[in-house]
């Protein structure tokens, strides 16, 4: 099935709901979608080793949201964190306070009230609790809430998310980030009003059968899929791409490239959104470029 509308934050907003969710209780469990596949040993998501002046790491495309039947995950993913000293992902979700942020970029502004109010209209006539409680909130965060609450319905849940099963399983292995919650928090909530409002939209309105194509793709390591689906999130948002994905790419690059040569640890296992890894300026194309050699790892070899 060919991606057209997805809510666009699917392969990112995770790690914020998960935050929320553990120091706010106002957000319930989030992102991603039904399928009927065969047991987690045999997927194969998308997983590079990554090689740089004698220094090794390998790199996981995840999705924030997950369910029992994901884990244990490959043998050959398995193994590489087993075999590594330090985790890497996007942010820690323990650090960071949750109301301090909410206050500071997660509230509606008055003057796009009436027009998230318009967006959501048609929704809220049905979900008139949620939109109540939702009311005082950016756009951006309602739409994160408003997918948590669809996808929840479909089984799936941000604790049993590919970033969190390892973090939940790293045992005595570093624990680094890449970023912060707080910068992720910056970041969407600098988005223009038109982008947040589409993003309120497409929360609303994709489609069941869309999200599943999300989750096919990513147990199956299809990279040409999970590119299409993110092209189809940004839509005609230059915004979206530049500052979600492309910019992201670059910097979180960049901090790879220093963990690898500050030769800390033995090994690095670095868990990043599968939206990251595939498309264009991704970060194994902007690793290759620093030098690096990259490998993509499946069932069969790596």
């Amino acid at each position: 099935m060919q991606a057209t509308r997805k809510s666009r934050l699917n392969f990112n907003i995770g790690l914020i709901y998960r935050h929320l969710q553990r120091n706010a209780k106002l957000f319930y469990t989030l992102l991603l979608c039904l399928y009927a596949l065969p047991a987690a040993a045999l997927d194969s998501p998308v997983f590079y080793k990554v090689e740089y002046q004698q220094q090794q790491a390998y790199l996981l495309g995840s999705i924030h949201i997950g369910q029992a039947d994901f884990y244990p995950l490959a043998q050959h993913i398995e193994s590489a964190f087993t075999q590594s000293d330090a985790l890497v992902v996007e942010a820690d979700i323990t650090q960071g306070n949750a109301a301090a942020l909410l206050q500071q970029y997660g509230v509606l502004s008055p003057d796009i009230a009436a027009d998230v109010d318009t967006t959501r209209k048609v929704y809220c006539q049905t979900h008139q609790a949620m939109c109540q409680a939702l009311a005082p909130y950016a756009p951006w965060l309602q739409s994160t809430q408003i997918s948590v609450n669809r996808f929840a319905e479909l089984g799936y849940s941000a604790e049993q998310g590919v970033d969190a099963y390892f973090t939940a399983n790293k045992k005595d292995k570093a624990l680094i980030e890449l970023e912060s919650i707080q910068f992720q928090f910056e970041l969407i909530s600098s988005f223009s009003v038109e982008t947040q409002l589409q993003m309120l939209d497409d929360a609303i309105n994709a489609s069941d059968a869309e999200m599943l194509d999300l989750i096919h793709a990513w147990r199956q390591g299809d990279a040409q899929a999970l590119a299409r689906i993110m092209e189809a999130q940004a839509g005609e948002s230059d915004e979206f791409l530049e500052k979600l994905l492309w910019q992201r790419n670059h910097s979180m690059t960049h901090k790879i490239i220093q963990l690898l040569q500050g030769k800390t640890q033995k090994q690095l296992f670095i868990v990043v959104g599968a939206g990251h890894i595939v498309g264009q300026q991704a970060i194994p194309d902007l690793l290759r470029q620093q030098g690096a050699t990259v490998t993509r790892c499946t069932l069969l070899q790596c």
